[in-house]
Parts: C-alpha cells; structure tokens; sequence
C-alpha cells in the first residue's frame, strides 16, 4: 500500500509520531491541525521505557534525550520526604527521560517534511467516495486519502463520528502543574513523588536546569481555575517537604496550569470503515503512569506496523485496534487505580498504604524489558503473565 495517502487529524505528539512511522513505512501522510500554530500544551512529561524505545525505533531518541534529562531512579515518599518506595530506571535497555511536551513535539515535527503538515485546517466534514475519503475544512480547502487516523485529543471530535458520543469521566481530583529553576540540593537523578492525605507532589528534572511540578488536589465537584490561586496551593503544601514550598513560590502565578484528572471507558472498538483513533481520542486515561503520551507513540508504530502488512488499509486499522485493545484497557484500569490509591484521604488509611508501600521492593515496578520483548507485546503476541508488566510499564 506504498502508493496510500493517510490522514491525519490533529498534530498533537499522537499524531505527528503517526506521521513519522507512517512515512518511515512507505506511506504519504498529511497532518491537519486546526490551531494556526505547532503547539503542546503542558509542562514536563515522563518517557518511560516504551517510549522511549518506540522513539529509538524511529531514530529520533538521542534528539529527544539531548533535549531532557535522564533519571537512575523514581522515589515515592511520604509528604514528610520519607522515602517509601525506591525504583530504578537506569537499567531498561533504553532510559526513562522527562522532557518537556514542546520539546519531544517539536523532534517529532521537526522529523517530517513542511508539507506534510497543514496548520489552521478545521475537519468540517468528510465523505466516502468508494476506497476512498474526501475531507472538507472550514476554509474551504479539500483533500482526498484512502485512510483518516483520528489523533485530536481527549475532546477528540473524530471520536464522536465514529460511535455515540461521550464526555471524558471526571475522577474526582484537580492536577496544577508549573516549571521552575533547579531548587538547591536537588538531585537530577532522582525524580519523585511525594503522597499525603487527599493530596501528593510530584518533581522531574527536565533539562536545560530546569524542573516540571505537578500538584494532584481532591475535589468531589468539578473545580475551576479561578478558585485555586497559587496562594491556595501554597498553603495546602505549606508543610510538605523541601523543596515543595520553595517550587510553588518560585513558580509565575500566570504560569501554573490546572487541568482535571478524567479518562474514558475503554472502547471495544474504535475504528469504522478506513477511520481510526490513536492516542487520548482512543484511550484517555489519567497521568498517574506517565504513559499517556508513551501509549500514543505506542499506537503509532502497531498502526504503522498493521499498515505495511496489511492489503487494505480498513484491515490494517481492524488489525491495529485488535493489537491495541487490552494493553491500553490494562493501562487505563492500572492508572485510574492508582490515582485512588494516591488520592486517599483517611488519616488511618493512608498511614496503612504507606506502611505497605514501604514493605514492597521497588523491583516490581521496576522495567528490565528488552526492546524485542517490547515489540512482542506491541504485537499482541504474549500471553498473559509471559512477559513483565511493571506498573509503570
């Protein structure tokens, strides 16, 4: 199928590392974004091993690496700075490394050709005409492919044209993230996460002397950016160990994101006709793994792969989803429980989760994965429990 043009819709991290595995494989891609510019929003991102060895896969690891920080190890502690839990990260055969979201965006982009991405392109319509697809933007330009790869996100408007529509499902807490210098006494090798009561705190080092934060806040209604100034967040974090204060206050009011943790019922199928879903349009699930943007460069190679072997590209995309259906379920159910496990509130509660955190070694977190056994399971072809499933993996 070297002489098919697929679509792309969205140039969100998804669905620009589509575009390169796609043309890696032989295939014409064009990329339609609506914004009227390449943009990311969001502050610092983990890739775990996955990602990053779907990003050496398509060459492009050591520009992303050289624009982050790698990390030896990821510490759960308490919100006194008790480490609970110590996982390493420097032995997977490739590294686990943060970065900030625009800049693993723009490696990406920058892995494509110009014309393959068309900015301030609204989908208004599309129809089939026989094998093929013609698509209609709001200014009035047109296109015709023989496949369209929906990459637009958790509101993914792609989604609603293929099954009943739905709203991402709210889970009860509110997620601040912000990016400040290096504090004092900060070890780049060490990247954590600190738990208390209804609450934890987040740090990654994410190169060029700089660290991304992040700040997870129950809340039984949906909240609103207006009702948690930065003064709230410096407060509720007030007593929580070095450096959390101190990053919060060095952090721009204007600067400090908030967005809700919410996900979606995994799909049994996500695909109609030669029309597809890949990344947060397909799965959303919350950040608690740092798998979110690693589940969709996971969705780009499978598709690409699906696409080089298959006939026809509505086989590829069945195949695809097939391939994809239980390990995005699994990561979905893993990190929605998470979020409940770290979001407890019950003094009594979370003195008991923290006390058998810190009974459990690190290592069953821990990924030693080699990239071909990753590949095997990108394929679907282990069964279950033939392979290591570390949580963060």
């Amino acid at each position: 199928m070297s002489d098919k043009t697929i679509a792309i819709i969205g140039a969100g991290i998804g669905g620009v590392a589509a575009g390169v595995a796609l043309r890696q494989v032989g295939f014409s891609v064009k990329i339609f974004e609506r914004a009227s510019h390449l943009r990311e929003a969001g502050a610092g991102m983990s890739l775990w091993p996955n990602g990053t060895g779907v990003l050496r896969k398509l060459g492009l690891l050591a520009a992303v690496a050289s624009q982050g920080q790698s990390g030896a190890h990821f510490l759960v502690r308490s919100q006194t700075g008790k480490t609970l839990m110590e996982i390493g990260t420097a032995e997977a055969e490739t590294p686990t490394v943060c970065v900030h979201r625009a800049h693993l965006l723009r490696v990406l982009a920058d892995a494509l050709p110009m014309e393959c991405l068309a900015l301030g392109h609204e989908l208004a319509d599309m129809q089939f005409l026989g094998d093929k697809v013609e698509l209609r933007f709001t200014n009035g330009e047109q296109a015709i492919c023989d496949g369209i790869v929906g990459a637009d996100g958790i509101h993914s408007r792609m989604r609603g044209r293929l099954m009943r529509p739905s709203k991402p499902v709210y889970r009860g807490y509110a997620i601040f993230r912000g990016i400040a210098d290096v504090p004092d006494h900060f070890s780049l090798e060490h990247n954590s996460e600190s738990w208390g009561g209804g609450s934890r705190f987040g740090v990654l080092a994410i190169g060029d002397k700089k660290v991304c934060w992040y700040a997870t806040v129950n809340s039984a209604s949906l909240p609103q950016h207006a009702d948690w100034p930065k003064e709230r967040l410096e407060h509720l974090f007030s007593r929580w160990h070095h450096p959390i204060p101190e990053l919060i206050a060095a952090t721009d009011p204007s600067a400090i994101m908030m967005n809700l943790a919410c996900d979606r019922q995994p799909a049994r199928s996500w695909s109609s006709d030669p029309v597809t879903l890949i990344g947060d349009a397909s799965h959303a699930l919350t950040p608690n793994l740092g798998q979110g943007a690693c589940m969709a460069m996971e969705d780009a190679l499978v598709l690409a792969n699906c696409l080089k072997s298959q006939q026809s590209v509505m086989a590829a995309f069945r195949l695809y989803e097939a391939k994809r259906y239980v390990r995005v379920r699994n990561a979905i159910w893993r990190s929605r429980w998470l979020g409940e496990v770290g979001q407890w509130e019950n003094r009594a509660v979370v003195l008991a989760r923290n006390a058998v955190t810190r009974m459990l070694p690190g290592r069953i977190f821990e990924c030693h994965s080699t990239f071909a056994q990753l590949m095997t399971i990108l394929a679907g072809q282990s069964t279950a429990g033939s392979l290591p499933q570390p949580e963060f993996y």
